[in-house]
Formats: structure tokens, sequence, C-alpha cells
């Protein structure tokens, strides 16, 4: 039976889970061997949980290819003050930390990845009246005052559940529960979804380094 990607990140057979670092690095290998082996993009959706509760992603225009991604143009959680090579003082105190980071000097461009799986928020602390959408969109409008072009995605499964901040005393907190997707909507951003990303690997030779059968975790609903 197929589940979303969700349903792979919980999935525990010894009690303990992969962190969040190592899901990061996967999708970095993940987007390197689609430079090299895809032929399509990946599609870019967006959060529409507001305007409709029962359908709360759907898919724009827009997609996102990444062509010529590599090894030595990608990181993971690399330390952002030093983006430019020397410390930039406009983004020493960014206060938030892409998870992947793709840099094409030649055309000056850049691409920031917020990765999420389970046990976080995107949100994160609210602090001097700003979360982590407002840290990053700041981080966005500083580099490109520095003259570069930069675009911002929240990788994440189309089942991501504000896991960590729904339950309260053991009960569900239905308000909080999906606060991100309302977040994501408000602010226009960008999703990608795991659950492409994982059919995409389908039978190649990545695929037993993040499970037995990817298969098992594609599922996107009809109405996406």
């Amino acid at each position: 039976m197929k589940q979303n990607a969700t349903y792979l990140f919980r999935h525990s057979d010894n009690g303990f889970y992969h962190s969040q670092s190592r899901w990061s690095t996967m999708a970095q290998l993940a987007l390197i061997y689609l430079s090299k082996n895809a032929k399509d993009g990946l599609s870019v959706y967006h959060s529409q949980i507001v305007k409709e509760p029962a359908e709360w992603i759907a898919k724009s225009d827009l997609t996102l290819t990444p062509e010529g991604w590599s090894a030595d143009n990608t990181t993971v959680e690399g330390n952002i003050k030093y983006l430019f090579r020397e410390e930039t003082p406009s983004l020493e105190n960014a206060g938030v930390y892409p998870d992947i980071i793709y840099k094409n000097d030649r055309k000056k461009e850049i691409v920031l990845i917020v990765v999420r799986t389970i046990g976080r928020t995107l949100r994160g602390r609210k602090k001097e009246g700003m979360d982590n959408f407002d840290r990053y969109s700041k981080l966005v409008a500083n580099i490109k005052k520095e003259g570069w072009k930069c675009e911002l995605y929240y990788l994440m499964s189309y089942g991501h559940e504000d896991e960590g901040n729904q339950c309260e005393n053991g009960k569900v907190d239905e308000n909080k529960r999906f606060q991100d997707w309302k977040r994501l909507e408000k602010i226009g951003g960008k999703v990608l979804l795991w659950e492409e990303i994982f059919a995409s690997l389908i039978g190649s030779e990545l695929e037993k380094y993040f499970c037995d059968d990817l298969n098992r975790y594609t599922l996107i609903p009809e109405w996406v």
C-alpha cells in the first residue's frame, strides 16, 4: 500500500530515527543525481490550506531544474556567513541555516532549500517579532542586495503536520497542527515534495540507500 513520505521518516525497526542532517544529505545526493539523469525538473507546489482545507496543496506552473548541480557547488548545512567566501555582515546574524545551498558563481545564482521530515516545525521560535519564515525572507533579500539571484524552497512531505507542536497533555491541538502550511500560504512559499523526489529515484542506484522500496512512499493525492 502506498503512503506519503512522512511514513518513511517515522519508520523505525530498531527504535531509532534518522537525523535531519542525514535526510538533508540524502536530498543533496538525490538532487545531484537528478541533475545528471532526469529530463524534467521537480514540480513546485504551494499551500492553499486556508482557501481549500481539504485540498491543502496545489501544483504551480513553476519547476526547479537542478541543472549542473554537483558536489562542488552544493553544500549541506554550510555556514551562511561565508557564502561569499569572506564574512558578509548582512548574512552574519541571519539566525537561520539553510539545509542545502546551491551556488553558481558564473551565473551569480543561489538556491536555498529548507529540508523537513518530522519532529520540528518550519516556524521555529519567534524572537524579536520574527519566526524562521521571516528570517529566511530577510536572508533572501540580503543575498539579492549583494547582487545575486536567490530562490528559496521548502522540501517536505505533503503529510507534514507540525509534529512536536501539535500535542498538549497527550491531546492533539488542531489549531497548531497545520500552522506551517498556513504560514506557507500566507507568504507564498515554494514547496518541493519528498514524494516526487522518491518517485524520480525508483529503480536508480540511489534507491537502496533510502529504503528497499521507495515506491511505497510516493503517494500524492489525485487532487494535487
